[in-house]
């Protein structure tokens, strides 16, 4: 009799371990899915990026007009976009390591106010 008392309770609890075993493992697999959840939402932002009164979008348009390899002419888009830019705070990424690495001549960005014909925007 003593013997059956000990053989149920090795299976208790080796059947409890088990049942902590696979609740810690659903609890680390809804960890994971609530990181790659805000992963995705954290990105989502960052391509909502609002810099300096243009987003991301604007940006875009303006790309191919300061880009240092072939520029092209500015387009409608890139200056309507210009047209609610905060100049000021673009001004302060002139010198920014990060125009080189995006292919960005700060020389051709300096010129799209002009080129735009956007009225009072400061020189940098």
């Amino acid at each position: 009799p003593g013997h059956t008392t000990n053989t149920t309770n090795i299976y208790i609890k080796k059947k409890k371990n088990r049942e902590e075993d696979t609740m810690v493992s659903k609890k680390a697999a809804l960890m994971v899915v609530m990181i790659v959840v805000m992963a995705i939402v954290a990105e989502r932002s960052v391509v909502a990026l609002d810099l300096c009164g243009m987003t991301q979008a604007d940006m875009d348009e303006c790309k191919p007009a300061v880009t240092k390899d072939n520029p092209t002419n500015p387009s409608t888009p890139c200056c309507n976009a210009l047209e609610h830019a905060d100049f000021n705070c673009l001004c302060g990424y002139k010198y920014s390591p990060w125009l080189g690495t995006l292919g960005v001549d700060p020389e051709l960005a300096l010129g799209l106010p002009t080129k735009c014909g956007v009225a009072n925007a400061p020189t940098c």
